[in-house]
């Protein structure tokens, strides 16, 4: 091994701390536009594929976890199909990668969606395919168990209950 291979180092960390240019490099490279913000995580465009966004937690509730947990727990059941699926996360949860949707209109929502969905208002569902899904479900009950499909109450940040 020669001395120019010693000096190679794995530790992300590292890289970061003696170029911090390289990071914003790095995340331009793979983050793409912001296209939504809530109280907690911001939302991006992931460049390489558009199909997928990136979700960043910006705090330390672990929204990421919860949706990542909810959606390997309930993918293959019959609630799955109400999911937007998680691709990926990382190793501290703060970063997740979910399949993006396309935005739908009031009249396009199911009338029946499962119990454990706390925060239904229209911003947090969209379409992949023909699929209408929820994008945003780490406000939930999912923990409390015994699901069922209830009659859906959307809202619109906008305007209120429609």
């Amino acid at each position: 091994m020669t001395n120019a291979m010693t000096n190679i180092t794995t530790n992300f960390i590292d890289l970061f701390k003696e170029d911090q240019f390289l990071l914003g490099d790095l995340t331009d490279f793979f983050i793409g536009d912001r296209i939504g913000e809530g109280c907690s995580r911001s939302v991006y465009e992931y460049r390489i594929d558009p199909r997928f966004v990136v979700k960043i937690d910006r705090t330390n509730l672990f929204n990421n976890v919860a949706e990542w947990d909810i959606w390997h727990s309930l993918k293959d059941g019959p609630y799955g199909k109400f999911l937007a699926p998680c691709l990926s996360i990382s190793s501290c949860g703060r970063v997740m990668m979910q399949r993006r949707t396309r935005p739908v209109k009031f009249d396009q929502l199911p009338s029946t969606i499962p119990n454990f969905f706390a925060d239904t208002k229209l911003q947090n569902w969209g379409r992949i395919g023909k699929n209408i899904v929820c994008h945003d479900y780490a406000n939930h009950a999912f923990y409390s168990g015994n699901f069922k499909l209830v009659k859906a109450k959307f809202r619109d940040d906008s305007i209120g209950l429609v």
